[in-house]
């Protein structure tokens, strides 16, 4: 290899810092979404490769005999090409710890930090996002991240210790639950991957990391099972309840909101979107329901949850609730083609049925689990009369896993569970006889 002059020497370097300040000046602009980000990385290749050629006309180059690759760093009061010997197992994984090393030995360049790497991922997520999950990604990132030392660390200074330090102290300052942490692990993840994807870190500190290893130090926020839904005299008390309210306010809509998950266990913004036209003979036609859009504060009439149409099957009891509502609406003057209306032609919302229930549940002191307790009640009611997991899913407007999973509950009282066992020792015991 030819030894190179001080001039040679010199031209080199000045070489090496123009492609250094190039990627550089790359990286901030993908940060701040000024370039297009493909354009970008095939201009941080062509960068990397220039530094590699300079490195390799400045040191010594080569693959070893037992397959390694070496060459040379720089290092003190040695000149090139020789310095300090560095062998890897590749040649792609010298190459890389030779570009890392002008990377980050590069004192004036300036590496976005965790936060700067987080939005820009987040410029390129958003566009799968609804409004709703966009404020409540914003939200979390407040609730993880906001304020902290990581946040403004640079991104390629994060390596799995820092990372796992930072996930356990937050895990434990915070009390979070294993839904919390997974998500929070989520958006590190995420963002590292973005970082490697834009070529502004190539190790990978998220690698060897499991949630698992985090998720067993969360506190767990579970409702016991008797919260997930109401007993038999918990509707009575319900029932009971509504009874009494209506003679105070008829036409407050929102309670009767309630009463028809008590009846059908429909989700709140499927009830607050029925219309007249939607009541037939035979069944309830449940197509649509009111969103609300969190982030603008506004509600519209969509598509039920999972996008399909259902009929809810119709009984004496939907009837006279219909009824009712249909009279107090002639009486108050307030016909809608809206069911539930707001008394000037269109719709309340769903939010306002479940706050009706939560006053509710206060009111009669008993556990504030909700409409989704009253979808479950009905549902576990369903299951426990023999009703297959198909229909009651079917019914609810959800899949059977998640009615296995999610819904369905043991509701029978003590007594009954005394009667099965004295039925089942009975027969037992007259086998001997």
């Amino acid at each position: 290899m030819k030894k190179l002059d001080t001039c040679e020497l010199q031209i080199l370097d000045c070489t090496l810092r123009t492609q250094i300040n190039m990627i550089k000046s790359l990286i901030a602009s993908i940060c701040s979404a000024n370039i297009d980000s493909a354009y970008a990385r095939k201009m941080i290749d062509m960068s990397k490769n220039e530094i590699l050629e300079i490195h390799k006309k400045k040191f010594k180059y080569w693959q070893g005999k037992n397959g390694n690759w070496n060459s040379y760093f720089p290092k003190d009061n040695v000149k090139p090409p020789y310095g300090r010997l560095v062998s890897k197992t590749t040649q792609e994984k010298l190459d890389t710890a030779i570009i890392d090393y002008y990377l980050n030995e590069d004192k004036t360049i300036i590496v976005p930090n965790f936060h700067q790497i987080y939005l820009a991922w987040r410029e390129v997520k958003n566009l799968e996002l609804n409004d709703n999950s966009i404020l409540r990604y914003d939200s979390d990132y407040k609730r993880f991240f906001d304020g902290s030392d990581f946040e403004n660390l640079p991104i390629n200074e994060i390596t799995e210790n820092t990372i796992r330090k930072y996930m356990l102290e937050t895990i434990k300052e915070k009390k979070l639950c294993r839904e919390a942490c997974k998500k929070m692990f989520s958006y590190i993840r995420n963002t590292i991957r973005y970082a490697r994807i834009e070529k502004i870190i190539t190790d990978n500190p998220v690698e060897f990391l499991e949630l698992k290893q985090f998720s067993r130090h969360c506190i767990e926020k579970e409702k016991t099972t008797e919260e997930q839904f109401f007993n038999d005299d918990e509707l009575l008390k319900i029932q009971k309840g509504l009874t009494e309210l209506y003679s105070d306010r008829p036409d407050f809509m929102p309670r009767y909101g309630v009463e028809m998950s008590l009846l059908t266990g429909m989700r709140v913004g499927e009830i607050a979107a029925l219309k007249w036209e939607d009541v037939h003979e035979d069944y309830i036609l449940i197509h649509t329901s009111i969103k609300h859009n969190r982030l603008k504060n506004e509600f519209h009439v969509g598509d039920t949850k999972t996008k399909k149409s259902r009929q809810f099957p119709m009984c004496d009891e939907i009837k006279d609730l219909l009824k009712r509502i249909h009279r107090v609406q002639k009486e108050y003057n307030c016909v809608s083609e809206f069911i539930f209306t707001d008394g000037n032609g269109s719709y309340i919302n769903g939010q306002r049925i479940s706050d009706c229930m939560k006053r509710l549940t206060t009111h009669l002191n008993i556990h504030g689990g909700g409409i989704t307790a009253l979808r479950k009640t009905i549902n576990s009611n369903l299951r426990k009369n023999g009703v297959p997991v198909t229909i009651t899913a079917s019914i609810l407007g959800h899949t059977p896993e998640v009615n296995e999973k999610y819904y369905t509950y043991d509701t029978s009282n003590l007594a009954e569970k005394q009667k099965i066992i004295k039925d089942r020792n009975a027969k037992v015991t007259s086998l001997v006889s």
